[in-house]
């Protein structure tokens, strides 16, 4: 459901102080935010496995100690079998030298010359790199050039070396002599190396310990904190914050699990199948592929793409290569638009916008650990914009829910001249929860504001006249699929599928006939449209007048009559209209129809002043139930009828379709 946020107070001008300082707060703090954030994503990762152990009677403190224990033990474990598997191919690299380049030759003798100009003016290039530099090489033994300083005799002395000619063109070659560290200064660099490293691991342990042993407390202090009385939105916005996490976490870690069980038993077959042996190190290439997908977008792509590489430097054939590439793109795509979305779906709350500047953003603030930080910590913006009115924009920029409600959406599209896409929303919709939805909850709304709308002199002429063209083409394609659908059930059935839609009455009986007035203009003539439309589906005889005429009453031989009004004026235009109805034709029954109407029904039927038997509705359903009450009993055969024309009309599209 769209959510309409109120987001002007949290744009104003005074908020941007506040922004800058937070960014600034986050990038010169970050030696102390980074471990903090990451043990409160290790909390939410460990808190429903902690909850577990305490059901199990083993107390808070053995619960967390246990948890923690293992997580360290599975990430340590992890972390050793990657260094002796890196160790194992940094090894074997000089194997694969001479195979990589016989395939280098093979590619550059099976493509153009140019391509082979390419390649060796690369090669120079790297040589002439690779090669010291003229400008800081001894230059060899030259005359002296006129004018040039030329060092004395005596000043050369016997077994060494001549001073060569300095210029600026030839400078004096300069080369740094460091003294050999003693052990103890390489200790001690060492040592320097690791502590920064080993201080953030501890205080992230430490972190994550206090958290999970201090849930409570601190949930209760947060709320005491930031609450400020309101108890129940506070906890409702912790909760939700709590649950999006965890279960993102939870489902990305099952998730990125199944994909290093894929990888890894991907690369054995490919390997068993190879007449060149096993793939090499392949419980590498699955852990490296499971542990790499927790990093948003680059993740997948550097795990896939050092197996992709290896597989053209240690086998000689190249469908090694393809049946590489293509088995971690085939697992890819299955990843991303099967079992992700299967898995936990939406459940971030994020859109796929929100997720690359956020990507982009917390990079750029903390480096690589804000990319792994970015989606839960952009989730937790998400939760502060939808629970804190002062923040609603974070909200509606970040959230994923549709910002508009569906009428807004259609309107916007026909301001805009663009009936194409509001047809498709509307289709769309009509399949998902029916027409009648689709003209109460969508075209009315949308209608009423465009009435609104050219009645204050916000939309001209031009638009008004292509939004009410447009309706009326949009009603008549989603009537025509309406009918199609129906005929299509009709014909899956059986014959009289769908009498059940009315009730039965004797054959001798006559048809009712329904006329939808319209009250004023246009406006109310398309709303007149959506209902007659709707009574056709239900069986009944029903016709959408395009002017207030009652002379149409008595040539129609109208056995109710629906008058149609949009506001601003729809009261006032009823309100005439119906006097007129009942002064000429007495106990006619009759529904006025005020649709989208906020007014109080009872007060409206006093202001609405009309004798007989008048019912007063503000919807299309509450019409369609008045009406069927009115002109009850409706024969069987016009419901038989109408499905068996439609059925008829409608048989060779469906067979040639």
């Amino acid at each position: 459901m769209a959510r309409l946020t109120k987001v002007t107070t949290a744009l104003k001008l005074g908020l941007m102080p506040t922004v800058f300082a937070t960014v600034a707060a986050l990038y010169f703090a970050q030696d102390v935010l980074i471990p903090l954030a990451v043990a409160v994503l290790l909390a939410f990762l460990l808190a429903p496995v902690v909850t577990r152990l305490e059901r199990l009677r083993l107390g808070r403190v053995g619960a967390v100690l246990l948890a923690v224990a293992v997580a360290l033990a599975s990430v340590g474990t992890i972390g050793w079998l990657v260094e002796q598997q890196f160790v194992d191919v940094a090894g074997r690299l000089p194997d694969y030298r001479e195979n990589i380049q016989n395939k280098l030759r093979r590619f550059r003798g099976a493509t153009d010359g140019s391509f082979s100009k390419a390649a060796t003016g690369v090669e120079d290039t790297i040589k002439s790199m690779a090669a010291p530099s003229p400008a800081t090489a001894p230059s060899p033994t030259t005359a002296p050039s006129p004018g040039a300083w030329v060092a004395p005799l005596s000043l050369v002395k016997p077994g060494r070396p001549a001073v060569p000619e300095v210029s600026p063109e030839n400078p004096l070659p300069v080369r740094e002599y460091s003294q050999p560290s003693s052990p103890l200064q390489l200790v001690g660099q060492s040592v320097a190396r690791l502590t920064g490293p080993l201080a953030m691991t501890g205080l992230i342990i430490v972190f994550v310990i206090f958290m999970l042993l201090n849930r409570k407390d601190l949930r209760d202090r947060m709320i005491r904190l930031v609450g400020h009385g309101r108890l129940n939105v506070t906890t409702q916005a912790l909760d939700d914050a709590a649950t999006r996490i965890s279960r993102y976490l939870l489902m990305q870690t099952a998730i990125n699990g199944i994909y290093g069980i894929c990888v890894g038993a991907g690369l054995w077959i490919i390997g068993a199948f190879s007449a060149e042996g096993r793939f090499p190190n392949v419980l590498l290439w699955a852990l490296l592929a499971a542990v790499l997908r927790f990093v948003p977008y680059l993740g997948p792509i550097i795990g896939a793409t050092l197996p992709v590489v290896l597989s053209l430097a240690a086998f000689h054939s190249a469908g090694i290569f393809v049946a590489t590439l293509s088995m971690y793109v085939g697992l890819e795509l299955v990843t991303g638009n099967a079992l992700e979305p299967w898995l936990y779906g939406s459940r971030t709350g994020l859109s796929v916008m929100a997720i690359l500047v956020s990507a982009v953003f917390w990079t750029w603030l903390w480096g690589p650990i804000g990319l792994l930080l970015s989606t839960p910590l952009t989730v937790c913006l998400v939760v502060l914009g939808k629970y804190v009115p002062h923040l609603g924009f974070l909200d509606v920029v970040l959230g994923d829910e549709p910002v508009l409600e569906p009428w807004a959406r259609v309107y916007q599209r026909l301001l805009s001249l663009d009936q194409e896409e509001a047809g498709e929303l509307l289709h769309d919709w009509r399949k998902e929860k029916g027409l009648e939805y689709v003209y109460d909850e969508v075209l009315i709304p949308a209608l009423a504001t465009a009435e609104t709308d050219s009645q204050t002199g916000d939309l001209d002429s031009e638009r008004e006249s292509f939004v009410r063209q447009a309706m009326r083409d949009l009603i008549e394609e989603l009537g025509d699929a309406q009918k199609k659908e129906n005929a299509e059930a009709t014909l899956a059935k059986g014959p009289g599928a769908d009498a059940s839609l009315v009730q039965a009455t004797s054959p001798e009986e006559p048809a009712a006939t329904v006329l939808c007035l319209p009250a004023q203009d246009g406006a109310d003539e398309i709303a007149g449209l959506m209902l007659a439309q709707l009574l056709e589906l239900k069986g009944l005889r029903a016709t959408a007048a395009s002017q207030a005429s009652l002379e149409l009453v008595a040539q129609q031989g109208a056995t109710a009559v629906c008058i149609s009004a949009l506001p601003p004026a729809a009261l006032a235009h009823s309100r005439y209209l119906c006097k007129r109805l009942s002064a000429r034709f007495p106990g006619l029954p009759a529904v006025a129809g005020l649709w989208t109407s906020k007014v109080d029904p009872k007060k409206s039927q006093e202001r609405l002043g009309c004798g007989g038997p008048v019912k007063l509705v503000t919807s299309l359903a509450g019409a369609i139930a008045e009406i069927r009450q009115m002109v009850q009993p409706v024969p069987l055969e016009r419901a038989v009828a109408v499905a068996s024309d439609d059925a008829t009309r409608l048989a060779p599209a469906l067979a040639a379709g």
